[in-house]
């Protein structure tokens, strides 16, 4: 069996055949993915802008059972939603189920894996719009963060307790520094014991200002950052659409020249890969 080694000459024909290709094409090559760069630019400026509001909220409080995660699933839920449509321009005759698909498309919420804080972005045609949008999701949000039924039962009976016993731990702690105000002989005892009554009192008042909080829901103090009033739109990205455009004309026009190379060189080469050319033409319509 022969093998034909391909002889470097013709190696060295091809190359100058593709260079010479691409030199007798190099206006084309250049200035039409330039020409449409530019058009794909100027499109930007006709595209509607999109504006994005963003804000964070600490959700997540000691011994609370209501955490960020929740409120995430909360804040993208049928009910929040669809309370919130008409802020977003929608019409209340949607369903619930096309309110969601519009607005999932406009808001988007996720969780700090390190700070577990809930980070909120709205988009909208404006920046007003936007913010407005972000406002409303988290006035419709911190309702659902309030305990309800039993949990809230049990928490308020907890918190009553928590405070009648500390009631009850303030007025030792105030009859104890009555005793050691009035000069009267202190033992180590009773100083260690008004040491122990402030210690124990202070942590107890934190604790029944903790259960009031977790009654009270979510409220603007776990605001950590405010929806924003952006100054940029985050679309359209007029670079990355000039771009864009003109790589997709270089590679649409390169593919143009070569293939168009290839014809000529067909029909030039063989008779019969010319009459096959012809009929391909003579087939089209243009």
């Amino acid at each position: 069996m022969e093998i034909q080694n391909q002889n470097p000459q013709d190696e060295e024909l091809d190359l100058l055949d593709l260079l010479v290709t691409l030199a007798e094409n190099w206006k084309l090559l250049i200035f039409g993915p330039l020409i449409a760069g530019v058009v794909a630019f100027g499109i930007g400026f006709v595209i509607p802008k999109t504006f994005e509001s963003s804000s964070s909220v600490q959700v997540e409080r000691p011994g609370s059972s209501f955490s960020a995660p929740m409120a995430a699933s909360l804040a993208m839920s049928a009910d929040v939603l669809h309370q919130i449509a008409p802020v977003a321009g929608l019409d209340d005759g949607l369903t619930a189920e096309e309110i969601y698909k519009k607005l999932s498309k406009r808001i988007t919420v996720s969780v700090g894996k390190q700070d577990k804080l809930l980070n909120i972005a709205t988009q909208a045609k404006s920046p007003e719009a936007a913010q407005k949008l972000n406002q409303a999701l988290l006035d419709t949000l911190f309702p659902f963060s309030k305990p309800r039924g039993l949990e809230k039962k049990q928490l308020q009976m907890q918190l009553d307790s928590e405070k009648l016993r500390l009631q009850e731990a303030l007025k030792l702690e105030h009859d104890t520094a009555a005793n050691i105000a009035s000069g009267k002989s202190i033992s180590e005892a009773t100083s260690r014991l008004y040491g122990e009554l402030l210690s124990a009192n202070s942590a107890r008042q934190k604790a029944v200002l903790d259960m009031e909080r977790r009654i009270e829901g979510l409220d603007k103090d776990d605001i950590i950052q405010a929806p924003t009033l952006p100054e940029q739109s985050i679309k359209p990205k007029k670079s990355l659409l000039a771009i864009g455009g003109a790589a997709a004309t270089a590679f649409a026009l390169l593919l143009f020249v070569f293939i168009r190379q290839a014809l000529r060189t067909a029909k030039e080469s063989s008779p019969e890969q010319a009459e096959k050319l012809a009929r391909i033409r003579s087939a089209m319509p243009w």
